[in-house]
């Protein structure tokens, strides 16, 4: 068999000869360096089994070698080589018709198994990039790379998995990868949306989750400094709310929490933000908020509001009370310190008896 290695760097071509030729019988192995001398080495070799073709090929680009090479033999098995993971190269060297994407940092055994599935007419792509997330059930925001990876493999997978590729053209396969990579890329927007969603959102109730509702109480403070305005930070906790998960499950608890996330939605403005910072702990951020007199208004129709019996969906009613503090501020102090009298406010009320409310008040604003 015969190969062509197609790298500017002469150290790694030596070595991939040598590996080639001691591990998987390579009779020849020819050189070039750059598009000009790749080209001149297929010309004069056109039983060429196998091109290994570096992605980044000093002034020539690797992609426009590529398709240069893929234009006089579309059926030349051509693996792109690069010491890149990221899967905006991997889209392209697969849109644009390489049989297969290889890392430089590949051990040995796994490039000689990537070269035997290349050569035996599939398109690979490093099964270590699946297999290390494969197992994992929390999404993060840093697994998109690894999601992007997981899916051009299962793309690549299904488009020439027992297919011949001698047997078709060129135009073919283009036409076929080019429609599955813009399935791909919408797969992937919607992908990224979802793992946003939940970098920002409670995943039971679709409240602003913790760190969302850091990022508003910083963006509302900023607000109220720059407008001379106040903003008010609520604390919610609903009163003996472990009772019901120990007395009728959990399902029935997240019942109560979605209820109670709905209820508190339903009263504030679009302007303000509520969070559910975990468990049966919730809070809401008043922006831009009134006297003092029609501020105390609306957390009474909020907790009277939460007092409304609930359906824990087995059959039984609960009757809910909450206990809520409320913090007002110009945005002068810290977040940190805004959090804290919101969070001491909230637990004199429970040690007061629960079931009410209650406020702490910046200088000089009416009571």
């Amino acid at each position: 068999m015969k190969a062509l290695l197609v790298d500017d760097h002469g150290l790694f071509r030596h070595g991939m000869e040598l590996l080639l030729s001691s591990r998987l019988n390579f009779d020849q192995t020819l050189h070039a360096c750059n598009s000009d001398e790749a080209l001149k080495q297929q010309a004069d070799n056109p039983d060429l089994d196998l091109v290994l073709l570096d992605y980044n090929l000093g002034k020539d680009l690797g992609l426009d070698v590529l398709t240069k090479l893929k234009k006089i033999d579309p059926a030349l098995p051509i693996a792109m080589v690069s010491g890149r993971d990221d899967p905006e190269i991997i889209f392209s060297a697969l849109g644009s018709g390489a049989s297969g994407f290889i890392f430089k940092h590949i051990e040995p055994d796994d490039l000689v198994k990537a070269i035997h599935h290349i050569m035996a007419g599939g398109m690979y792509v490093p099964e270590s990039m699946v297999d290390s997330f494969s197992g994992e059930t929390d999404i993060t925001e840093g697994d998109i790379y690894s999601r992007q990876v997981q899916h051009i493999a299962e793309v690549a997978k299904r488009i020439v998995n027992e297919k011949n590729l001698n047997l078709r053209s060129q135009s073919e396969i283009e036409l076929e990868m080019n429609a599955a990579l813009n399935q791909l890329l919408e797969e992937l927007h919607e992908e990224r949306s979802r793992l946003t969603a939940l970098a920002f959102h409670d995943e039971l109730t679709g409240l602003a989750n913790r760190r969302l509702f850091l990022e508003r109480l910083a963006q509302s403070m900023r607000s109220a400094r720059r407008n001379h305005s106040n903003l008010a930070l609520v604390y919610i906790d609903l009163d003996y709310f472990k009772e019901i998960n120990d007395s009728h499950g959990h399902q029935a608890g997240d019942a109560v929490l979605v209820e109670t996330a709905q209820r508190l939605s339903d009263l504030v403005r679009e302007t303000d933000t509520v969070a559910r910072l975990g468990g049966d702990e919730f809070t809401i951020i008043l922006t831009d908020i009134p006297r003092h007199e029609e501020m105390r208004m609306f957390i009474d129709r909020l907790h009277h509001s939460l007092r409304q019996p609930m359906d824990l969906g087995d059959g039984t009613n609960w009757q809910p009370t909450a206990s809520i503090g409320v913090a007002v501020s110009n945005g002068q102090e810290s977040a940190e310190l805004l959090m804290e009298k919101a969070d001491r406010t909230l637990y004199q009320v429970k040690n007061q008896g629960r079931d009410s409310f209650a406020f702490d008040l910046p200088a000089g604003m009416a009571h």
